[in-house]
């Protein structure tokens, strides 16, 4: 069964804000330089998790409002934001699809390795275009799906039961479509190797060491398709694998 977001990140939350995966991956620099925050910038970063988006934008920008549902998630951030000195970011409880800030109010919003917890991506990204102002950008970075349908739902169903809060990852052509039908015209598309140590991705979910064995042999023993898109690597008893990412920039049309 299922397990909500709220449940699952609340026991997990500190481990989530210190993880150095969330923290310190090639993707997140690479958002910071297709969208490069202005000094003069009010921003959101939705599910914000850990905070580390909200805190290196918060770099740049003027103001940035950091939101989850997760009221733990939201104490684990602030405290990271009140380490580095950060005092130009807000806190508040929100719900990914149904924002609720006014029409045009940022000029970036930004949500990442979040949207396969969601259970619409497609009025999230709505959301995030709506709050945009006129010409602002709305940028996603996500775990993505491969093409074979059948191989997607062999990752979802694995990560699943890693993860009870997860739904399903999305293609690229998946994103590409619903940011097009939120109105975002495409200004940036890239993708991203993220290197994983599978023991250290079941500790970060707090999962059981009967669960954990199982998930193990399940990778080790999955689809050559499945293992070939994970690029899973064994070297004695240390397993690696690669959880592609893809970075998805769009632009609200300018007024008028």
């Amino acid at each position: 069964m299922r397990q909500p977001a709220e449940t699952q990140f609340a026991r997990n939350a500190e481990r989530y804000a210190r993880s150095p995966v969330f923290a310190q991956s090639d993707d997140l620099s690479a958002l910071l330089r297709v969208v490069d925050p202005q000094p003069h910038w009010q921003t959101l970063d939705v599910a914000t998790g850990g905070g580390h988006t909200a805190l290196a934008c918060a770099g740049r920008a003027r103001h940035v409002t950091a939101t989850d549902i997760v009221p733990q998630m939201l104490a684990a951030a602030r405290r990271l934001a009140c380490e580095h000195g950060l005092t130009n970011i807000d806190f508040a409880l929100a719900d990914a699809e149904s924002l609720p800030h006014p029409d045009a109010t940022f000029d970036l919003v930004t949500c990442r390795i979040a949207p396969h917890h969601f259970d619409d991506p497609g009025r999230a990204v709505r959301e995030m275009a709506r709050v945009c102002k006129p010409g602002a950008l709305a940028a996603v970075i996500d775990g993505i799906a491969p093409p074979d349908r059948a191989v997607a739902d062999e990752i979802n169903r694995w990560e699943a039961d890693r993860d009870p809060s997860h739904v399903a990852l999305l293609t690229v052509t998946g994103w590409s479509a619903l940011f097009c039908a939120a109105g975002l015209d495409a200004a940036h598309l890239s993708t991203f190797d993220l290197w994983l140590d599978f023991d250290e991705h079941m500790r970060r979910a707090d999962v059981d060491t009967e669960t954990a064995a199982a998930l193990r042999r399940r990778l080790l023993h999955s689809s050559p398709a499945m293992r070939d898109w994970l690029k899973v690597t064994v070297e004695g008893d240390t397993i690696t694998f690669n959880w592609p990412l893809a970075l998805i920039v769009g632009r609200k049309a300018a007024a008028g």
